[in-house]
């Protein structure tokens, strides 16, 4: 599984200043083009950006780091291609390399500046300095060239990483019943395609490269003295890279696969003992989701999760192995029920060990464990396995296999996270979990398939028609259980008992009632600045009104392409969604907004409410308020707050003085005098005080 920011984010912010020296190495990584092929660098890069925007590392020392490493990434091409120019071309034909053809054009028509250029074109950017130096470019202007290149890229994604973390601060929590889906599948689909591409572009490429340098070194005498010193040694380490037997080359590269996931997942785990940032997280997440929670979308991804249900994956596992048996491959049939049976065992034991309970907003009942996701796993053990299935019989190409594999193991996962069957680091273990058990489905495969010999005999008419009977009927069971899907519906307890309270501020003073809002992710955010007493909802509503103030709409698609045009057409839009916040981990059940003179989208005043469940003795309801005023767009995207959020506080209770709504008010210190930021990254200051109203 590639990786993603929400993998890398939290690993790197975990480690302080390391963090620099990882983030340069993968830089380093990313400029050579035989490490390029499988190291996101440049996501690293942009996730080091969001960690700059987010106060954790400094923006100058960073791009010092990324600049340096993407600088000895070059190096290493270049002298790379000074032992091709030494003979190894003969070992390797680059004419077969789309990608080294496109950089060695590049390189022509731009000479130096093509090291500047392609450090932006994806998979060109690692080889340009290889080609470079296969063309005999002078080592003097080459090294000033390629200190050049370095510095814009590492300013480039740096700033994009700030920009990005921007973006991703604000938007993130907005996320809506099809914006926070769309947005997702469509960006990770894009990312997960665009690796599995630029990886069969450019592997054939460097690994021929590897291959003529490993050559090379083979033949170095001082190799060769060491080698007949070490025969027992030397042997293995030749073995390894024997591409004529599986206990060569492909048990190597499977077995390098399978650590390097497992290495992955021990972290995973580890962030989950450890109550790591992204799994404080994922109560937000659940709950922001089931605030938007749109039935057309619940059908959808219940028909989706139903691919993971244990009868499809039955109907179509049998239906798979009749048609192997049919094809007389019993070396995938092994391979793909040691996947399966060991998947399900494995998932079985480890929610057995953690132990995690499901989320308490789950659409349907179930039983086991949460942690990990055995959808998740079953759609890398399974799935993945399925294609590469379909790939040996020659029905598909790799590439086709391996994206059509990424993409349904995504959208299952992802169905998971949306009905709130799992948080999402169930999701990411179970994938991770997938994975492992899909590399060892594998390696059986291919062991067998080269240590047993194949069977030619045909299979007789009648069975063979039997046979396929079998699997048109095992698929069409499966299609009619994804078509009817229907499990019994949680119902979540919403009678939540009403605290009584006598001191609004003794109340929070303490844990209960907290004085800050929070992002999705747990960063503070605006405090809690207005307190309302209402006898219910629909008071609250009549007094907001009569003061002028409407009630924003929730954040759906088409509120929030509307609210994106009037935006953009320095407009008015009434009823524009605002983006939530989170207290005591739940989004804000209401908000409204006033519009101002100005009569536009870009300036206006919005106050997000949260309905509490506590109670004064006279049977008034609580409800807690942040309130700020937008007064123009960050980057011409993104809302400015005014940093005085206590002058819209006061704004707030004078309206519903004058539109003759309350019947009391009063003021008392919440928290401190102090600053901070909103989601958007505005700086605030307030004075820390909170004014309690109470409605008629």
């Amino acid at each position: 599984m590639p990786h993603s920011l929400d993998q890398i984010l939290p690993s790197l912010e975990a480690l302080g200043i390391w963090s620099y020296w990882i983030i340069g190495l993968a830089s380093l990584l990313e400029a050579y083009f035989a490490t390029g092929v499988f190291i996101p660098g440049t996501l690293v890069v942009d996730a080091g950006g969001i960690l700059v925007q987010q106060g954790v590392i400094d923006f100058f020392d960073l791009v010092w780091f990324v600049a340096i490493g993407s600088i000895i990434g070059g190096e290493i091409g270049y002298w790379t291609g000074i032992l091709a120019r030494r003979g190894l071309n003969r070992r390797w034909d680059p004419e077969q390399s789309p990608s080294y053809q496109k950089a060695e054009r590049l390189f022509r028509r731009h000479g130096g500046m093509a090291l500047v250029m392609g450090r932006f074109l994806g998979p060109v950017s690692g080889l340009v300095p290889f080609v470079a130096s296969v063309a005999g470019m002078n080592r003097r202007r080459f090294v000033i060239w390629n200190i050049v290149s370095g510095f814009p890229y590492a300013l480039g994604h740096v700033a994009l990483g700030y920009f990005l973390g921007d973006v991703i601060t604000s938007i993130g929590p907005a996320a809506t019943r099809l914006t926070l889906f769309a947005i997702a599948i469509l960006a990770i689909l894009a990312i997960l395609w665009w690796l599995i591409v630029r990886i069969e572009r450019l592997l054939p490429f460097a690994w021929s490269i590897l291959q003529s340098i490993g050559g090379a070194i083979a033949e170095n005498p001082d190799i060769q003295a060491w080698a007949g010193r070490h025969p027992r040694i030397s042997r293995f380490i030749a073995h390894r890279f024997d591409r004529s037997s599986f206990y060569g080359l492909p048990a190597t590269l499977l077995a390098a696969a399978f650590v390097y996931v497992l290495f992955i997942w021990v972290g995973s785990v580890f962030d989950f003992l450890m109550a790591d940032p992204i799994v404080l997280a994922d109560t937000r997440l659940a709950n922001l989701i089931h605030a938007f929670w749109s039935p057309s979308l619940l059908r959808f991804f219940a028909h989706v999760t139903a691919l993971g249900d244990w009868r499809v994956i039955g109907a179509v596992a049998a239906a798979a192995l009749s048609w192997l048996w049919i094809n007389r491959r019993p070396d995938l049939m092994l391979g793909l029920v040691v996947s399966i049976t060991g998947n399900v065992l494995t998932v079985a034991f480890l929610k057995v060990i953690f132990h995690r309970p499901r989320p308490d907003l789950a659409y349907f009942i179930e039983t086991s464990g949460s942690f990990p996701s055995g959808h998740a796993a079953i759609s890398a053990a399974f799935y993945a396995m399925l294609f590469y299935i379909t790939w040996r019989l020659g029905r598909l190409g790799p590439i086709m296999a391996a994206l059509l594999a990424a993409t349904v193991a995504f959208v299952i996962g992802l169905s998971r996270i949306y009905l709130i069957e799992h948080y999402l680091t169930d999701v990411l273990n179970g994938w991770l979990v997938g994975t492992m058990w899909l590399v060892i489905g594998i390696a059986v495969a291919e062991w067998w398939r080269e240590t047993r010999a194949a069977h030619k005999k045909p299979i007789p008419g009648a069975l063979r028609i039997s046979a396929i009977s079998l699997s048109v009927l095992f698929v069409t069971f499966a299609l009619w259980q994804v078509s009817t899907y229907d499990k019994a519906l949680n119902i979540p307890s919403q009678n939540i008992a009403d605290q009584v309270v006598t001191d609004i501020p003794a109340l929070f003073a303490t844990a209960r009632a907290p004085s800050e809002t929070e992002s999705v992710i747990g960063s503070p955010l605006e405090p809690i600045n207005v307190i309302i007493l209402s006898r219910d909802q629909a008071t609250l509503d009549t007094a907001m009104k009569q003061a002028g103030w409407t009630i924003a709409e929730k954040p759906t698609i088409t509120s929030l392409a509307h609210a994106a045009w009037a935006a953009l057409l320095n407009a008015q839009d009434d009823r524009a969604p605002v983006t939530p916040y989170f207290w005591r981990n739940m989004p804000n059940d209401v908000a409204y907004q006033k519009a101002t003179d100005d009569q536009t989208l870009r300036k206006r005043h919005h106050v997000r409410v949260w309905r509490t469940s506590f109670v004064t003795p006279q049977g008034l309801r609580v409800f807690v308020a942040a309130a700020s005023f937008d007064d123009g767009l960050d980057w011409q995207l993104l809302h400015h707050i005014d940093p005085n959020i206590d002058a819209e506080r006061d704004t707030l209770t004078s309206d519903l003085t004058g539109a003759g709504a309350v019947a009391k008010q009063d003021r008392f210190q919440i928290s401190s005098p102090r600053l901070g930021a909103s989601v958007a990254g505005d700086p605030w200051f307030t004075d820390g005080k909170a004014v309690l109203v109470v409605l008629k």
